[in-house]
């Protein structure tokens, strides 16, 4: 599992602060592991165990965790409200779920929609390759900006005013080269899409091409649909008609239409 473990900085003070803290001990649980001792929360969080016992109190009473008598912290009643409101808020719908697919399907790679979320990317819908050998990665993954084909996209389609202090956000996080950074960013905006090999990941490729905007309808942040899968199925030959078959499923979805919170 991924730590939650982090320093307080950019968490602010007071109340902003507190929200931060109660949002990374409810981070410390996944689908993988629902209950949790207060000594595990204490480690993942990094936080104080005075915090933590405060903050799992303060939780417990707004139905969002529960603590067992056998001193297990358990995820709450509260959060089933919240799945179902983040599921009908998040969901690709239908139509342009399956020209995912069929792009999926049509490439042999795994198909994702990311947004930027401050410095991070986060995947909000994906068909996954129908090939053994693939990208995986899950909806709601949250991956780092500072390489990688989807992020020089998402920081390409910025104001070029404010992609300098975004850039310097992004290394001051997750580390990197910022002249590679800037010239990722660079290519992607001059030629309206980005390849990338073995950044992220040793092995792993990816494409990536912006979702434009049609008509009335203007999604709130700009999305990316991406491409991913092994580098050794990115051959030259093979980038032209990615781009080609991407660009036309990211238009269809424009039309079709985005998860509805981003409208």
């Amino acid at each position: 599992m991924t730590s939650t473990a982090a320093t307080d900085g950019g968490e602010g003070t007071g109340g902003i602060r507190a929200v931060s803290r109660a949002w990374r001990v409810l981070r410390a649980f996944t689908p993988d592991r629902m209950s949790l001792s207060l000594a595990e929360i204490v480690r993942e969080t990094g936080l104080p165990r005075t915090t933590v016992l405060r903050l799992v109190d303060t939780l417990a009473a707004e139905g969002l965790l529960e603590a067992g008598a056998d001193g297990q912290i358990r995820v709450g009643t509260a959060l089933i409200a919240f799945a179902a409101f983040a599921d009908a808020a998040w969901t690709v719908p239908e139509a342009s779920l399956a020209r995912m697919r069929a792009l999926a399907a049509e490439t042999g790679e795994t198909v994702s929609l990311y947004v930027r979320e401050g410095h991070q990317r986060v995947v909000v819908g994906q068909a996954p390759s129908p090939n053994t050998l693939r990208h995986a990665v899950q909806q709601g993954d949250q991956l780092p900006m500072n390489v990688g084909s989807a992020a020089y996209v998402l920081l390409s389609l910025e104001p070029p005013a404010e992609r300098e202090a975004l850039v310097t956000g992004i290394v001051a996080e997750s580390g990197g080269d910022p002249q590679a950074l800037r010239d990722g960013i660079a290519r992607a905006a001059e030629a309206g899409w980005s390849v990338s090999h073995g950044q992220r990941e040793a092995g792993n490729s990816g494409l990536a091409v912006p979702v434009p905007h049609t008509g009335d309808r203007r999604p709130a942040r700009t999305v990316v649909l991406a491409l991913g899968g092994p580098t050794v199925r990115f051959t030259d030959e093979k980038i032209p008609e990615f781009v080609h078959a991407v660009r036309r499923c990211a238009e269809d979805i424009a039309r079709i239409g985005l998860p509805p919170a981003l409208y």
